[in-house]
């Protein structure tokens, strides 16, 4: 029969190997349970953590809203006095001068009335040049939006207006007069041209309906 294992009959030697091994094992099942305990731990909510806060508020800060562009303002002409047009804008057409006889085109309208009738600001704008023409005498000219001049010839020399004034559609700005020495075998009238961009254009062309018939006596019928 095998001999049965006896602790105490072993030789010291073997004894302490016996010892430093079970001690090493019981060392390392003692580390093995702390650090299983320590990983359940850190895995297992604190109930006396509190859940962490959402804040679910809305957000009242007003938001920047984009500005809107405004609509610019629609410009409406009106007669820029009361009285009869006897000459036409005429800038492919050369019309017969009877101060200068001879031929050339006419880049606005004329329209006769008393001498010293009252002239007014056909619309809204700024007075960019108040001037002695050559041509065609004292000069007041209006920049309005949209790249519209307006020009208003043959006045007297006492203008009611000066460079940088704001005016109102149908402010006064003068009265006619007989500066125009291009036209002056002409009854007593004002020169009126309005440019767009630059370019000639019929004056007309711009001047609402009702005023053409009121002032002008123009119908379209």
């Amino acid at each position: 029969m095998d001999k049965k294992f006896n602790f105490q009959e072993q030789p010291l030697k073997a004894k302490i190997i016996y010892g430093v091994v079970a001690g090493v094992l019981c060392i390392t099942a003692i580390v093995i349970g702390i650090v299983s305990s320590a990983s359940r731990k850190n895995e297992t909510p604190d109930e006396n953590t509190p859940p962490p806060v959402v804040d679910e508020t809305p957000d009242e800060t007003p938001k920047e809203e984009t500005p809107k562009e405004e609509t610019p303002k629609k410009l409406t002409f009106v007669s820029p006095l009361v009285g009869k047009v006897n000459a036409y804008h005429s800038v492919d057409t050369p019309v017969f001068s009877a101060t200068l006889g001879e031929w050339r085109v006419h880049k606005g309208i004329d329209i006769t009335s008393d001498e010293s009738a009252e002239v007014f600001a056909a619309e809204s704008g700024t007075v960019s040049r108040v001037y002695n023409d050559a041509l065609l005498g004292k000069t007041v000219e209006i920049t309005h939006d949209g790249g519209i001049v307006t020009k208003y010839s043959n006045l007297a020399t006492n203008v009611s207006v000066k460079e940088g004034d704001k005016v109102e559609s149908g402010a006064l700005i003068g009265t006619i007069g007989d500066s125009s020495i291009s036209e002056l075998a002409e009854e007593p009238h004002l020169h009126f041209e309005m440019l767009v961009n630059g370019v000639s254009v019929n004056p007309l062309d711009y001047i609402s309906e009702d005023s053409r018939e009121v002032s002008l006596g123009i119908s379209e019928s």
